[in-house]
């Protein structure tokens, strides 16, 4: 036969199945639109403007890789809810004689129509809405970027490219999927409300270990102390969060409402007689979908919520990642001097007052530490899961900034530990060999140290003066460890921001013919790079989420005509006994209601046991602020929150309109 023949059909049959094609069609456009704003903003010449160039792309390549692979694992799964309702027409296929290459032709011409749509409507979506997503972003993150204007076909070619090779996979694994089976298997009816009789021994164990697993990772996550090197444990705690969230819907969750059907006061009153009875199939006959909406909520919930807060909490970020307004480092120490200067000239000129300034000489390099013994040395064995430091600081500096007196002889140190590392007495330090008296053991952190999370174990050591920095310096490096000594001068000011932004550029001129000038950073400047990059996570964010949001509804969309379709004859018995169409519309408000908020009641007690892996995360970029990243999390839980509620109100709806007007 002629392919238009086959062409003919599959588009009949994407028309005639509209309804159960619109929804995914709807995600696919949304998926293709956001997928061609990540390429376009990534090749657009405006963001070399940008501060931090090179990391906003990386994170924007990362962000493209990251959507692709959401939309292969979330097209594939819903496809594969999709290919099972339609086994009974691809069975029939068969009996009327068509071969495997017949019913292929029809599901690649059923694909190329979807692609072709999805695509052509997405992109077009895509290039009309680039420039105000572009100026938008750019807004967010208050850079002078400007919007390049010009259409590239890369872009096209790219995106177009990403999602062909998606929904290709996804055809070779329904062609495959229907060579295996047999035309009777096809034939058979697909009733997503098979009937569960009873509660199999098998059924308690499983529910008992999904339940285990999910108590497993909550413990895990909330104990766990080295967050940057569990990153990869993390990731597989969560694969396990999502078993056992299956395992915990599929059999956990049933045995409850098995409980309650043997409750006598319960089970036989009209309002739960039908609910119960219907909901303990729905449950178990749906958990996979359930699950998925379960991890999906959870992740919308975590990864927006998130973002939100970093991007809100910008300022408190720049404030705590410096404290100061404004710190120089030199190669130079008599140019400390210099630059001490030039700080007061500035704030002359814009008429403001310096409020303070500190200078400091350290000198550092990465060891490993034994606290029994107090010796430095790459020869000691590892025992702390992050990096060791030790630093050298002179005790003028010390005292200045710690506002104390304390004194030194020679050879003499004060050795400050980490905070998390106790060593009460110790006599003497062996750094790399060489012999240091210790005169007082410390406890930190001190002056340098910024609240935040953990990077590395840090030690200080004072020394008495300058010359003994030196001579550390000089030791060190004859062993083979070439370090220099930093010289920094940090400020503060009195004024605003626009003064300390004044401050800045007048600065900058200055220290310039200075020379020796190793950097000049300031609060302002950390302000301007974390909102250019905590923008972009924003809009990964925001859009990864919507992306999210559309398979749920996609997916309670999908379940909610499927399983409509499916009670038609149940609804049609329950009519026959005597129950009102009032009464029918409760019952279904009930089970589906409840069926509906188990994934996202689940999901908040998700959010809630990993709050401080959120803290981790936001303190990792500076976000110290706990209580207003604990307000971001509650407002956007419930936002989303009323938001499921609007779906399901919407679900409900076209569930009693499908099995209703059926029965009439």
């Amino acid at each position: 036969m002629k392919q238009t023949f086959w062409a003919k059909i599959a588009f009949k049959n994407i028309f005639e199945n509209k309804k159960f094609h619109l929804a995914n069609l709807i995600v696919s456009i949304f998926t293709v639109t956001t997928l061609y704003l990540y390429v376009f903003m990534t090749t657009n010449p405006g963001l070399k403007n940008a501060t931090g160039y090179s990391v906003l792309l990386f994170i924007l390549y990362m962000g493209c890789f990251f959507l692709s692979v959401v939309t292969l694992v979330f097209k594939s799964y819903t496809n594969k809810i999709f290919i099972k309702r339609r086994n009974k027409e691809l069975g029939l296929y068969a009996v009327w004689g068509l071969e495997s290459k017949h019913i292929n032709s029809i599901l690649s011409f059923e694909a190329l129509y979807m692609y072709l749509a999805s695509v052509g409507l997405g992109l077009i979506i895509g290039v009309i809405s680039q420039r105000f997503i572009y100026e938008t972003l750019f807004s967010l993150m208050k850079c002078n970027a400007k919007y390049q204007a010009g259409f590239m076909f890369s872009n096209l070619w790219i995106t177009m490219i990403i999602i062909f090779v998606i929904d290709f996979l996804i055809l070779l694994k329904n062609m495959k999927t229907i060579k295996k089976q047999q035309v009777i298997t096809l034939l058979k009816e697909e009733d997503s409300n098979k009937v569960v009789k009873k509660l199999k021994d098998t059924d308690i164990i499983k529910g008992i270990i999904g339940m285990a697993m999910i108590v497993g990772v909550y413990i895990y996550v909330n104990t766990i102390d080295d967050f940057l090197n569990s990153i990869s444990t993390i990731f597989v705690a969560l694969i396990i969060l999502f078993i056992g969230s299956y395992l915990t819907i599929a059999c956990f969750i049933v045995m409850i409402e098995f409980f309650l059907k043997k409750k006598d006061g319960i089970y036989y009153k009209n309002r739960f007689f039908t609910t119960i009875a219907k909901l303990i199939s729905k449950t178990k006959n749906n958990a996979l979908s359930l699950a998925v909406i379960n991890i999906l909520f959870t992740c919308v919930v975590l990864g927006a919520s998130t973002t939100i807060a970093l991007y809100l909490g910008t300022d408190r970020q720049a404030s705590e990642a410096y404290k100061v307004d404004g710190e120089i480092g030199t190669t130079n120490r008599e140019n400390l001097e210099k630059i001490e200067e030039a700080i007061h000239g500035a704030a002359e000129e814009i008429g403001v007052k310096v409020e303070s300034i500190q200078s400091c000489d350290s000198f550092g390099f990465p060891t490993l530490f034994d606290e029994v013994n107090g010796v430095f040395s790459y020869d000691v064995k590892a025992t702390k899961p992050l990096p060791e430091l030790v630093r050298f600081i002179d005790l003028e500096d010390f005292n200045k900034n710690e506002n104390t007196n304390l004194t030194l002889e020679d050879n003499e140190t004060f050795f400050i530990t980490d905070a998390d590392i106790k060593v009460d007495l110790l006599d003497n330090l062996d750094v790399h060999g060489k012999r240091l008296k210790v005169k007082k053991v410390l406890q930190g952190p001190i002056f340098i140290d910024i609240d935040n999370i953990k990077y590395m174990y840090t030690y200080t050591v004072v020394v008495k003066d300058f010359k003994a920095l030196e001579d550390i310096e000089q030791y060190i490096n004859n062993i083979g460890i070439n370090r220099k000594i930093s010289h920094t001068i940090s400020y503060n000011i009195s004024g605003n921001r626009s003064d300390e932004e004044k401050i800045e550029k007048i600065l900058e001129k200055k220290i310039n013919n200075i020379g020796s000038i190793s950097y000049f950073a300031t609060n302002t400047i950390e302000r301007k790079a974390r909102y250019e990059r905590n923008a972009i996570f924003l809009f990964l964010g925001a859009f990864i989420s919507l992306i999210f949001v559309m398979y749920m509804i996609f997916i309670m969309y999908y379940k909610q005509i499927q399983e409509a379709v499916d009670d038609v004859g149940n609804v049609k018995i329950m009519q026959k006994i005597g129950m009102s169409a009032a009464e029918v519309k409760k019952s279904i408000m009930a089970e589906n209601g409840i069926l509906f908020f188990i994934p996202i009641g689940i999901a908040f007690i998700h959010v809630v046991a990993c709050y401080k892996i959120i803290c981790d995360i936001l303190k990792l970029f500076m976000l110290t602020d706990m209580d207003f990243a604990r307000i971001c999390i509650i407002v956007f839980s419930l936002a989303i929150f009323i938001a499921y509620t609007i779906m399901y109100s919407g679900a409900y709806k076209v569930y009693t309109n499908i099995v209703l007007r059926e029965n009439k």
